[in-house]
C-alpha cells in the first residue's frame, strides 16, 4: 500500500503541526504492515522532515499562503498524487484538497480558525471558510487529536459518527525528565534563567488567555511569589496588544520575560527546571505542550476546558481561566510544592508513558487500511 503524505505546506518551522506530521511519518515508516509512505515536500526545509525509508517527492510550491492552499493544493497536487500510484491520500495537517485522490484521510487538528476568525488572517480564514468544509466532505474519514474535537467536527460539519476518528499524539522518548547538571546548567544560562520560575510553551496568541496568566501571577503575594519569576517560550504570535498591555502594567514586570523562540532540543531541560507549566488556554485542539510538560515531570495547571482534561486528567490543576481568583491559588499551590503537587507529577509522567507515537501510528495505518478496503 503506497501512502501519499503531504507535507507540502510546512516550509519552515511550525511547531505542534509539525511535531505531528514527522514523528507520526516516522513511526508510520517504522511500523510493520507492508505500507510504503511517499512523502510530498517542497523542496527546501521540507525534506528534512522526511525519515529514511520513506519515498520523497519535493515538489516546487507557491512562496505565499493562499495561492498555494486555493490553487496548488486544489489544482495540482491531486494530480501529481495520482501519477505517483498512491493507493491512500494523507493530509495530516490542516491543508486539505477538495479534489484529492481517493480514498483520501484528513487531518483536523481543531476548529479554532471556525469559531475564532479574529484571531487568524483574512487570507487563512479565507482558506476556512471557502476550501475546507470541501476538504472535509471529500475525506473518507477525518482524524483528529482529542473526543472533543471529534464531536466538534461531527457538529460542525454533520459527519457520521463513523467518518471521524481521535486518535492521540505521541510524546517522544526525549521528553523526560533531565537528570544532567550540566545539560541543565548550560540551559539555564544560555537562556539566562532564575533559579525558580512558571513556565509557558506555545504561540503567544489572543486564545492563549496569556494577559490573564500575567495578572494572576501580579495577584500572587509577595510570600506567595517568592523569587519566582514568569516565562514565556515560543513565537510571538499576533493581535497581542493585550497580552503587552498586561505585561507593561504589571507591577512585577521585571520578572516577566518572553524568550521567544528556543532550540527544540532545550525543551526538555525547560520543563524539567520550571516549578510548573501553565496554559490557560480558551481552545485547544489537543493540547502536546501539556504532554510533554507531564512526561517531563512538570507539576501542571490548565485550563477546565476543552481538550485539556482528556488528555491530562487528574494530572494537573485544572482551573477556569476567567477565574482570576482560582488561576492565582493553582500558581501558588505550583510554587509551594508540597505532597499534593508532587503526586500530581508523578501521576502525570505515568499517564504521558501511555501516549506513544507507535499507538498513533498503528491506529493511522488502521485507518488506511479500512479505508482502501
Amino acid at each position: 500500500m503506497r501512502v501519499g503524505f503531504d507535507l507540502t505546506c510546512i516550509k519552515h518551522p511550525m511547531g505542534g503541526y509539525e511535531r505531528y506530521a514527522s514523528r507520526l511519518l516516522d513511526a508510520l515508516v517504522r511500523t510493520p504492515g507492508g505500507q510504503l509512505m511517499v512523502a510530498f515536500t517542497e523542496r527546501r526545509y521540507g525534506p528534512r522532515l522526511v525519515p529514511p525509508g520513506a519515498e520523497l517527492r519535493a515538489v516546487a510550491t507557491l512562496p505565499r499562503f493562499l495561492p498555494k492552499v486555493l490553487l496548488q493544493d486544489q489544482a495540482c497536487w491531486p494530480g501529481i498524487m495520482r501519477r505517483a500510484r498512491i493507493d491512500v491520500a494523507h493530509s495530516p495537517i490542516f491543508a486539505g484538497m477538495s479534489r484529492a485522490p481517493k480514498p483520501y484521510v484528513l487531518t483536523l487538528h481543531d476548529l479554532i480558525p471556525l469559531q475564532a476568525p479574529e484571531a487568524i488572517s483574512r487570507s487563512a480564514a479565507l482558506y476556512w471558510r471557502l476550501v475546507l468544509p470541501r476538504a472535509v466532505a471529500r475525506a473518507d474519514v477525518v482524524i483528529t487529536g482529542s473526543e472533543f474535537t471529534r464531536g466538534e467536527i461531527i457538529e460542525r460539519f454533520g459527519l457520521a459518527v463513523d467518518r471521524v476518528v481521535a486518535i492521540p499524539h505521541g510524546v517522544e522518548a526525549r521528553f523526560a525528565p533531565v537528570a544532567d547538571e550540566a545539560a541543565l546548567a548550560a540551559v539555564r544560562a544560555r537562556h539566562r534563567l532564575p533559579a525558580r520560575f512558571l513556565l509557558f510553551v506555545g504561540i503567544a496568541s489572543p486564545r492563549k488567555n496569556l494577559d490573564r496568566l500575567v495578572r494572576a501571577f501580579d495577584a500572587l503575594s509577595p510570600a506567595e511569589r517568592g523569587d519566582a519569576h514568569l516565562v514565556f517560550v515560543g513565537p510571538s504570535g499576533w493581535k497581542n496588544a493585550a497580552f503587552a498591555a498586561a505585561v507593561a502594567a504589571s507591577p512585577v514586570r521585571a520578572r516577566i520575560r518572553h524568550l521567544g523562540v528556543v532550540a527544540d532540543e532545550d525543551l526538555p531541560a525547560l520543563y524539567t527546571l520550571a516549578c510548573g507549566v501553565v496554559n490557560l488556554s480558551a481552545r485547544e485542539g489537543f493540547g502536546l505542550p501539556a504532554l510533554e510538560a507531564m512526561a517531563c515531570g512538570a507539576p501542571l495547571v490548565c485550563a477546565a476546558r476543552t481538550s485539556f482534561p482528556e488528555v491530562v486528567g487528574d494530572t494537573a490543576l485544572l482551573v477556569d481561566p476567567d477565574d482570576g481568583g482560582a488561576v492565582a491559588g493553582a500558581l501558588a499551590a505550583l510554587l509551594a510544592g508540597g505532597a499534593e503537587v508532587e503526586a500530581r507529577r508523578q501521576r502525570g509522567m505515568a499517564r504521558a508513558a501511555h501516549f506513544t507515537w507507535e499507538r498513533a501510528a498503528a491506529a493511522t495505518l488502521a485507518v488506511y487500511r479500512a479505508v482502501a478496503g
